[in-house]
């Protein structure tokens, strides 16, 4: 994968926690930096990538899933900054998410894992 220009990852993009199985393929939570006037942006997104070669990428989702809005994610260490660190797929079909605010402090949140890997597969872009 390569940033994108114009997107919300063009500076760079660079990984998160380790690849979770689904049934339609990897899925990676990454993060990517999109460059601003008042510096960068470090948001997350996913991408699918295949089961038998993962260097095959399926779709990368286009649209971020979380971005810096809580104080502790906007103001730290280092501003507008949230970066996974770590994913863990629950027997319910949640995955609980792990990302630093601001490299400042720790945060965890859940989402539906089937959710995350339609979002890569409709809501898609070229995978470069």
């Amino acid at each position: 994968m390569k940033p994108v220009k114009y997107h919300w990852d063009e500076m760079k993009i660079g990984p998160g926690a380790p690849p979770v199985k689904t049934a339609r393929g990897w899925l990676s939570i990454y993060h990517g930096v999109f460059p601003t006037m008042d510096g960068c942006v470090y948001r997350l997104g996913v991408a699918l990538h295949n089961l038998e070669d993962p260097s095959r990428i399926i779709a990368v989702g286009d649209e971020w899933l979380l971005q810096p809005e809580e104080v502790f994610e906007i103001t730290g260490y280092v501003h507008n900054v949230v970066f996974t660190c770590g994913a863990v797929p629950e027997e319910d079909g949640t995955i609980k998410i792990y990302w630093g605010g601001a490299d400042k402090v720790m945060c965890v949140g859940t989402a539906n894992i089937e959710s995350l890997v339609d979002h890569c597969l409709k809501n898609s872009r070229k995978a470069l």
